[in-house]
């Protein structure tokens, strides 16, 4: 790993440092090594975090447009079930009337 001399350092910022670090319980030494990884590696945290935002707005729309398709799939579904149980319980003019409604078009009758 390299190194790093920084020199004339205020000697009341080197206080602080040293009370940091002795709060955190650690050498000098350790503590600015974390603190400029940190600055370092700053704007990759960064860069990742708005990576994954985007992944997740990305997928919740996904999810959302799936979840309307399924609605529609349902409603479609609902209305081949109310007309399958029309087609075993009613006559020929009911049936016709039920596609009206529903898909606003007529059966067509073989002649």
């Amino acid at each position: 790993m390299g190194a790093i001399l920084i020199r004339d350092v205020d000697e009341l910022a080197i206080d602080k440092i040293d009370k940091a670090a002795k709060k955190a319980k650690v050498s000098r030494q350790v503590y600015l090594k974390s603190l400029l990884e940190r600055i370092a590696f700053f704007d990759v945290f960064i860069e990742e975090r708005d990576r994954f935002e985007k992944v997740v707005t990305a997928s919740q729309t996904q999810m959302e447009q799936y979840l309307l398709q399924q609605s529609e799939l349902y409603k479609h579904v609902l209305q081949i079930e109310s007309m399958l149980y029309l087609l075993f319980d009613s006559d020929v003019e009911e049936i016709q009337q039920q596609l009206i409604e529903v898909g606003g078009r007529e059966l067509k009758q073989n002649e």
